[in-house]
């Protein structure tokens, strides 16, 4: 039959061949063209209004869709109890402090259909200020770089407020979300399994890192700040100009570069999949956003409800900022002759604190309480060592009085208040956590001289 057709009519079946080939072609070029793409992270009010900006409707089929799901999501939910969560409070469906609820079929759907929103907004002729080229050429020289595609080199301060960017990342949480994950994450194991922590002294320390974690609790309700290393972009500084560069255009280039950061506030619960398996594993994504702040930036605020505080505690932002977790490489030589003092100075006063008023010491326990004190913070200082010289202390005065021990609560409040009085950290050292940079010791300074420069950003999408 197909041969009798040809025969009758070659011209037209000629046409119809070319034709049905052509759309063959163009099928299987559309199929290598799409991109195999995982969301982890969505920003759905961001999605629409881009794409409303970009088209001039979202299709009405959708519309009613989304409005679907978004019904059967509140009816299904309306009469289960909502639970706490590690990062604020969760949706009902969340029984895990790091779990997102996707087994839902609603929520199945409704996520599907937004991808389809997000696939017609990278349809759209996007003009992207930073993404990924398809080819890099390594540069022949320095000053090259002013003349490259702006994918490949950037000046730093032609970033503004709006622009869009889509950047390949090592995904990771600022160090402030990290010490609070950690922080909660130790409690809730101390308090089902104190005896595990009651040895190393652990339990003191974080009873008395307590209200720190209140107030991290309280800022961070619902929100995730990242901070992403980007895998492909670097920053270099020519003619005393920052740009950002493609690492590929300057490997040969003898230039000294810094790791680009891009950051962010996320929303817990815009989070597509647990995210222990995303934010914690050092894991590669590709993040769409859109530019914060112009320029690039040594400091950004992680906890942006601190800000709210800048008039009455001009200082808070910077103790926010200043928030990191200690490390065992971390070098305290620089201060660790003041932490001493105080260390010895807070003894001193727990010490007369938790005696009986009047309590007269004898020159042989004078001498011994000296010996343990010079023993004690000759040592380290961090917290746990903190807990072992105040239980020394206590120790040694019940056994040279021959009283009985304090009460718990009353012992906290003595160590509390001397470590207030005599200007003791609760870490390592009040500067390596809670105290504006500009006091940061000055190992802490050259750490964050090197850190790398940033690029302050509303987070869209994350993706693989």
């Amino acid at each position: 039959m197909a041969l009798n057709n040809w025969l009758r009519h070659p011209v037209k079946s000629f046409r119809g061949w070319r034709s049905h080939r052509r759309r063959k072609n163009d099928a299987e070029q559309m199929k290598k063209k799409l991109p195999l793409r995982e969301f982890v992270y969505l920003d759905a009010v961001s999605l629409h209004s881009l794409l409303v900006s970009q088209a001039e409707t979202i299709p009405e089929a959708i519309t009613q869709t989304i409005s679907r799901a978004d019904e059967a999501e509140l009816i299904g939910s309306a009469s289960t109890s909502v639970g706490s969560d590690l990062i604020g409070k969760a949706e009902a469906q969340t029984s895990a402090r790091y779990k997102t609820g996707n087994s839902d079929s609603t929520q199945s759907s409704r996520k599907a259909v937004i991808q389809t929103l997000f696939k017609q907004l990278r349809e759209q002729p996007l003009e992207f200020k930073l993404s990924a080229p398809e080819q890099v050429d390594a540069l022949k020289d320095a000053i090259d770089i002013k003349g490259v595609s702006e994918n490949v080199a950037s000046a730093a301060s032609s970033f503004v407020r709006g622009d869009l960017i889509e950047v390949e990342v090592v995904l990771a949480v600022d160090p402030v979300f990290k010490l609070k994950a950690m922080m909660n994450e130790w409690s809730v194991m101390a308090s089902d399994y104190p005896e595990m922590f009651s040895s190393s002294g652990a339990l003191g320390f974080l009873r008395d890192s307590e209200p720190i974690m209140k107030v991290l609790d309280q800022f961070l309700a619902g929100l995730i700040p990242v901070r992403a290393k980007a895998v492909n972009y670097v920053v270099v500084i020519l003619d005393g100009v920052d740009y950002i560069v493609h690492k590929n255009a300057v490997d040969d280039l003898d230039l000294e570069v810094q790791p680009l950061f891009v950051t962010g506030v996320t929303e817990h619960l815009g989070f597509w999949k647990d995210i222990r398996r995303v934010l914690f594993s050092d894991a590669r994504f590709t993040m769409l956003c859109r530019v914060a702040r112009d320029g690039l930036h040594d400091t950004w605020t992680p906890v942006k409800l601190a800000d709210l505080f800048s008039e009455v505690a001009p200082d808070f932002v910077d103790h926010i900022n200043a928030i990191r977790i200690p490390t065992a490489e971390d070098g305290f030589a620089a201060t660790a002759s003041s932490h001493n003092v105080a260390l010895e100075r807070a003894l001193t006063q727990y010490r007369s604190t938790i005696a009986p008023v009047g309590t007269s010491w004898s020159s042989e326990q004078q001498r011994e309480f000296v010996a343990l004190v010079e023993r004690v913070s000759a040592g380290a200082t961090d917290a746990v060592a903190q807990r072992e010289a105040f239980d020394l202390v206590r120790e040694q005065v019940v056994a040279q009085l021959g009283m009985e021990e304090p009460p718990p609560d009353d012992d906290l409040k003595a160590r509390q208040e001397a470590r207030s009085a005599k200007g003791l950290g609760l870490l390592p050292s009040s500067e390596e956590l809670l105290v504006p940079t500009s006091a940061v010791s000055p190992v802490v300074a050259d750490d964050m001289e090197t850190s790398g420069r940033i690029l302050d950003t509303e987070v869209i999408a994350i993706y693989w």
